[in-house]
């Protein structure tokens, strides 16, 4: 079937693809609950690549003070930040769930809304620089950022452990 596409712009396309990847092979393949995160001595997670994400305690333990425990094993972690090349300039979004993008806005003091009041949160968190700035600066081993547009992005689902 014909895509439309001229060879040398699928290729581009094919090799693009490839590299945001390759890029990414440090996110985590898969994600755990902070409330198992919060039980082991030397909390990780692995990655892509089959490396070891190491995940604070401390970090983790700060997280537990804004999320309520009866949500501890709703949220997933690490984080995944992605920068948007599609959406623009210093364009982020949170890769997750409902909870995770309003955890990071509670982590941001974005929202005083409740964890009981999840599902009034229905567009998608954008972030800018500062913001992820500022995320790294209070839990950054909780934060994984990664780079796409929005068709990577479709391939990229870590799965949920």
């Amino acid at each position: 079937m014909y895509s439309g596409k001229h060879p040398i712009d699928r290729t581009l396309d094919a090799l693009m693809s490839y590299e945001l990847r390759r890029l990414n092979n440090h996110l985590p393949k898969e994600k755990r609950h902070l409330s198992e995160l919060l039980e082991l001595t030397d909390p990780t997670v692995e990655a892509v690549d089959g490396s070891l994400i190491l995940l604070k305690t401390a970090d983790l333990q700060e997280l537990s003070k804004i999320v309520p425990e009866e949500y501890w094993n709703r949220v997933q972690l690490p984080f995944v930040i992605m920068r948007r090349t599609d959406l623009g300039r210093s364009i982020f979004t949170v890769v997750g769930g409902r909870f995770e993008e309003l955890t990071v806005q509670k982590i941001l003091g974005n929202t005083t809304d409740g964890f009981h009041e999840i599902y009034k949160h229905r567009e998608q968190t954008f972030l800018y620089r500062p913001e992820v700035t500022e995320l790294v600066m209070k839990l950054p081993s909780l934060i994984v950022i990664g780079f796409g547009i929005s068709r990577e992005l479709s391939d990229y689902v870590p799965r949920r452990v």
